[in-house]
């Protein structure tokens, strides 16, 4: 995996990660706003929400960019959200694809050579 790298926003490519994280805005069915701390790391689905809240099994968030507010919901597939990983040291960009649905820890990283498949309990 690379070492170097930034997670960004598909639309203004605003860098959405910060320290050891990626951050993201959500916004749930009934309207509540908060912020997501998702761990940086590909695979790991440790995550922080400011506000605390606890999701309900099988919710599923809408994502948006913190920095251009757009949506970072899949068009292509509706229970996942997108973004960009532009690894810095050799200039390639790749999309990340995440559930979107909580308790569901599947994230994909499309590379010109195929897709790598992650996933969590």
């Amino acid at each position: 995996m690379f070492k170097n790298y930034d997670f960004c926003c598909p639309f203004c490519n605003a860098v959405l990660n910060k320290k050891e994280s990626v951050v993201l805005k959500t916004k749930r069915k009934n309207g509540e706003e908060g912020l997501i701390y998702l761990s940086a790391t590909v695979g790991d689905y440790e995550y922080r929400h400011e506000p605390d809240i606890q999701f309900d099994e099988g919710e599923v968030l809408d994502f948006l960019c913190t920095a251009c507010d757009a949506s970072l919901n899949s068009k292509e597939f509706s229970n996942y959200g997108r973004v960009k990983m532009i690894v810095k040291e050799e200039e390639i960009e790749f999309d990340v694809i995440f559930s979107r649905k909580s308790g569901v820890h599947k994230t994909y990283l499309i590379t010109e050579d195929g897709i790598e498949t992650y996933s969590g309990t």
